[in-house]
């Protein structure tokens, strides 16, 4: 055979073996693709100027009972962003500034709200993914959201308790002596607080 004849068997050869063996599906676009990966617990989204970050329901590992729902929010736009989320029977309404963050989840200290977000109604069970609708000025989006339990250590402390009475104890609805003693501290919190 002559030397012509090898050297253009040897490239056809390797023109072959290359594209199989692997080597140019650095070429493909399920290679190249930008993947966003997003650590950490909960669902991400964005609706509008607003993206939705860790968003997940926590509830008692039997299924029964409320669940404690926790987000953050981002605003990216540059007016007030008024937020609504929407998941069993609760509807959750949040305003959030220009370029800031908003986060709901009481036992942080990056906390903005120190009260929970309680969701009755949720027809959904620990390991199953809840939809929750996030609505930002005439933009929506459902967000399937993971249900969490405290199967997981770690989430032990945030399942709600059993949905709070609507009605005052008769010991709220009763002044402590502290709080009747003096006119004069009941006007001093009024003006601090109100």
């Amino acid at each position: 055979m002559k030397r012509h004849n090898r050297a253009a068997l040897a490239v056809a050869a390797l023109a072959l073996i290359i594209p199989v063996s692997g080597c140019a599906s650095m070429l493909s676009p399920h290679q190249t693709a930008e993947y966003h990966y997003n650590a950490g617990d909960g669902a991400w989204g964005s609706v509008g100027d607003v993206e939705v970050r860790g968003m997940m329901l926590i509830m008692d590992e039997s299924g029964e009972g409320p669940a404690q729902l926790f987000y953050t929010l981002i605003n990216k736009g540059d007016s007030t962003a008024s937020v609504s989320l929407e998941v069993g029977e609760k509807t959750q309404k949040e305003s959030v500034k220009a370029g800031e963050t908003y986060v709901q989840d009481p036992e942080s200290s990056a906390a903005t709200s120190t009260k929970p977000v309680i969701v009755d109604g949720l027809k959904a069970k620990p390991g199953d993914l809840a939809d929750v609708t996030v609505k930002v000025g005439d933009d929506e989006k459902t967000i399937r959201t993971q249900v969490l339990s405290n199967s997981l250590p770690q989430y032990e402390e945030y399942v709600p308790s059993e949905k709070p009475s609507e009605s005052p104890s008769e010991d709220a609805s009763q002044p402590s002596g502290d709080a009747s003693q003096s006119g004069e501290q009941g006007e001093s919190a009024v003006g601090v607080n109100g």
